[in-house]
Formats: C-alpha cells, structure tokens, sequence
C-alpha cells in the first residue's frame, strides 16, 4: 500500500493538523510518538482499513500541522489540540490507539472525554519524568536541544535511534528506523520531548471507561516492561500484552503482530 495522502484539517484559531487516513466505516485515531508521525502507520493503515476508518494524526509541529502557540507546552495542552482535531473531523466516537508520548496524550483523553472512546490502546506506554525534580527535569530538557544544536537530526538519528529498537533488530528495521527519524522537524519534537519530560502519566489514570489494551515490548529500553507494568496496573481491568522480541519501535519491529492485537482488541471492543 502506497502512502495515504498527506492532508489537513481546521482546528481554528488559523490553526491547522495534518493526517493521513485509509479506510471507512468506525474511526480508529492513532497518535504516533515523540519519533513518529502520521506516515509511521502505513502497516496499519492497510491491514485495518477493510473494517475500519484509520487516522493518523501529525502532532502539533509535525509534518504540515501548526505548532504550538505556547512556548512550554504540557501534554495537557496536546490532548486539548487532540480534542479539537478529532472535533474538526467530526468524530463523535472512535477508537483510540496512543504509541509512547501519544499514550499520555491518549491516557488524558481518556480522562477528560470518556464518553467519546469506544476503546483505548496504550502501545508502549511510557510514565513521562513528571516526578523527578525541576531541576532534572530542565537538565534533560537542555541536553536534547544541545544534541540538535550540535549535532543536527540526522546524527541524532544515527546516535539514539538503534538504542530504541531491540538489540535483536535486524539491519533493515535499523536502517527504516534511522532514516524515519532523520527527517524530524526539530521545533516540534523539542516542544513535544519537553511536554513528556514535564509529565506523569499517573495524573492522568482514571478508572477505564471503555475496553483497554496496554502493550509492551519485551526488549523495550524507553519504556520497559517492568514500567508498563505499573501503568497496567493502575488501571484495574485493562488488557496487558507483551510482544517478545521488539524495543520501542513497534511501527518497525514486528507490525503484524501489533496488528493481530489491535484486530483482536478493536473487534471484540466494537
């Protein structure tokens, strides 16, 4: 399957998202991660869009979609600009798929719009460094401007990107996952690095509302097993799979079997 067209919305205020969409029938809105953007679902967009309407959204400073008028904005304020995508596109329910930064975004939809979600997927969901000091907080934030400033987006690519894959990866996911990253547009991505630097994803965990889905790597340094677990945990009921073998790219690892899981999930949630 080809790249779905990259297109836009208007969200207001002279605002606009980009996404990419295949399929129609029940809407399945996936919010990609700090590395990822609309195009990383191309896997997805084509096993799913038989039975459903996929749609892939373009985080504020991402691809063609605005950036954020704030200058230090929460995740909080990306799931409001969420809430407006999906409103734009005049979605009344639909599925919800968050991956890494895009499960907090996800996990506060949750919380604050409930009754629009007929299922939640957390896909690698990670905690945020919400709890740690200001002052770490701003340490960690600082040393991944200074990599870009230094360095720019392709060695950075080239320096972080294989720590986020299994250790097991073959080259070629390597070589994707790299040349994926290397086209990031970094404004957008140190706004979006520094909402999940300022978050705790616990702030957003309420008792589930809808059938949920929680997913983890088995090889998965950014968001290790054991840390999925704690979130799984909090949220009393909720689904919790391991995919064996994969790190924190599982748009390039092993896709089928996230797709298998999200068939699962999906159907028996619809």
């Amino acid at each position: 399957m080809a790249i779905p067209e990259l297109k836009t919305v208007d969200i207001g205020q002279g605002r606009v998202i980009s996404y990419r969409e295949a399929g129609t029938g029940v809407p399945v809105v996936i919010l990609h991660g700090l590395g990822g953007r609309s195009e990383s679902w191309v896997p997805q967009y084509e096993a799913l869009s038989n039975k459903y309407r996929v749609i892939g959204w373009d985080a504020p400073g991402y691809n063609e979609s605005s950036e954020m008028l704030e200058q230090e904005p929460m995740i909080q304020d990306y799931g409001r600009i969420a809430k407006c995508f999906v409103d734009a596109m005049a979605l009344d329910r639909f599925h919800l798929v968050g991956h890494s930064v895009g499960t907090c975004i996800s996990a506060y939809l949750h919380k604050a719009h409930p009754e629009q979600l007929i299922s939640l997927t957390l896909a690698e969901a990670v905690i945020g460094n919400g709890s740690d000091t200001k002052e770490s907080q701003d340490a960690a934030i600082a040393a991944r401007k200074k990599d870009f400033e230094d360095l720019g987006p392709v060695e950075v690519a080239k320096k972080k990107t294989p720590n986020s894959l299994s250790p097991n990866a073959d080259l070629a996911a390597i070589q994707a996952a790299i040349a994926f990253a290397s086209k990031v547009k970094v404004d957008g991505h140190l706004k979006l690095a520094a909402a999940l630097i300022r978050c705790n994803i616990f702030d957003f965990i309420t008792p589930l509302a809808c059938p949920a889905m929680i997913i983890a790597g088995s090889d998965d340094r950014s968001a290790p097993p054991e840390f999925v677990k704690k979130i799984a945990e909090s949220y009393h009921g909720i689904n919790h799979q391991v995919i064996d073998g994969i790190g924190h790219q599982i748009a390039f690892e092993k896709p089928e079997k996230f797709i298998n899981l999200l068939n699962e999930h999906l159907g028996a949630a619809s």
